[in-house]
């Protein structure tokens, strides 16, 4: 059975879980929480103990700034919290960054990792890109404003109406701090020093129209990992997972399975 879906919390984390059988950590976008991966959740959970994890402070909690290390580090210590010895990984964009990251830290933690458009290391100007994806903040903006922009644009069509409305809605318990700190993960990202000593088994999945992580990014991402495949989606963009649920679920669960 799938069972319900619940959000629990302990300590500094927070999750949405869903299912019974092997744990799965889904770890969201910039621009997602914990409820982007509801249809995931939604499909998985008939096989799969489904636990999708909030960002630091996504879920409005306070937060401190944290190294791409440190990052990992969380990571493992929520499986400390679980009671899990080893866990399945899907991270998507700022997600599979993270999901690199703990991969970098304990890998011995995490069986099979799903790396969906992301990238080894940040591929345009720090300087740049945290100018122009921060201009609605700095011109007075909230979090959930950024995301209502954004949204459109890293897609490769229009999401549904509801799927869209609830993604942007998630996005309002997201504080400024997080999401700075979260363009900030991803502006100085670089995991070139890590790749070489993960050999898990990664598939990275690629929207094939994705703009904000192109294709070769996941071809690069693919060759330098040593134990990596790639798949690509055809007709999606960024957010690969929610532009086409059911392609992305039946991807993970025959990696995964």
């Amino acid at each position: 059975m799938a069972g319900e879906l619940g959000v629990r919390s302990v300590g500094r984390f927070t999750w949405t879980e869903q299912g019974d059988g092997p744990p799965v950590v889904f770890l969201h976008p910039i621009v997602g929480t914990r409820d982007y991966w509801n249809p995931q959740l939604a499909g998985l959970s008939d096989q799969f103990r489904c636990l999708a994890l909030d960002a630091p402070g996504y879920a409005g909690e306070a937060i401190e700034p944290l190294s791409s290390a440190e990052h990992g580090a969380r990571i493992v210590e929520f499986l400390d919290v679980l009671d899990v010895e080893q866990a399945d990984l899907v991270g998507l964009s700022l997600g599979g960054m993270h999901a690199l990251y703990a991969l970098g830290a304990a890998r011995d933690r995490f069986r099979r990792t799903v790396l969906a458009d992301t990238s080894l290391a940040f591929g345009a100007d720090p300087a740049t890109w945290l100018t122009d994806w921060l201009a609605p903040i700095d011109a007075g903006g909230t979090p959930a404003d950024l995301a209502a922009g954004a949204i459109d644009t890293i897609v490769a069509n229009p999401l549904a109406d509801d799927v869209r409305r609830a993604l942007h809605d998630s996005f309002g318990r997201v504080s400024e701090a997080a999401l700075r700190q979260a363009c900030d993960t991803i502006a100085n990202h670089d995991a070139t020093a890590l790749v070489a000593a993960i050999d898990n088994s990664c598939l990275v999945v690629c929207g094939e129209l994705d703009e904000e992580t192109p294709v070769e990014y996941s071809e690069a991402l693919a060759q330098a990992l040593p134990d990596g495949e790639l798949t690509v989606i055809a007709g999606a963009g960024h957010l690969s997972s929610i532009e086409q649920p059911q392609t992305f679920n039946d991807i993970t669960r025959n990696f995964l399975a």
